[in-house]
């Protein structure tokens, strides 16, 4: 015999769905805006050459970074650190670079 039932055919999957709707529709009705939270944890992997390119390109956040190595720097806690070396050369170098130099325009 198959498997028939008789009558209207099920609007909601269960009885969870159907509150939801319900709830859904009376918020609505008071004017609210319905809002879902999705609670999901995505740990995004990138090269930290892409980061140095989205900075670089963004007068923005390369004022951000100066100033933050600024604040850094104020604090004592550049000069005081070795590892900060490479990167006091490079401002060095960016310096020598805006500096105007006489056989060079």
């Amino acid at each position: 015999m198959p498997d028939y039932q008789g009558g209207r055919p099920r609007t909601w999957c269960s009885q969870r769905c159907r509150r939801t709707a319900y709830e859904e529709r009376r918020a609505a009705d008071n004017g609210a805006i319905a809002v879902k939270l999705d609670e999901r944890v995505v740990e995004m992997k990138h090269d930290l050459d892409d980061c140095v390119s989205a900075v670089a390109g963004s007068p923005t956040a390369c004022r951000g970074v100066l100033d933050a190595l600024a604040d850094a720097a104020h604090r004592g806690e550049i000069a005081s650190d070795p590892r900060w070396d490479p990167s006091l050369r490079a401002l060095v170098r960016l310096i020598d670079a805006l500096t105007p130099s006489p056989g060079r325009r």
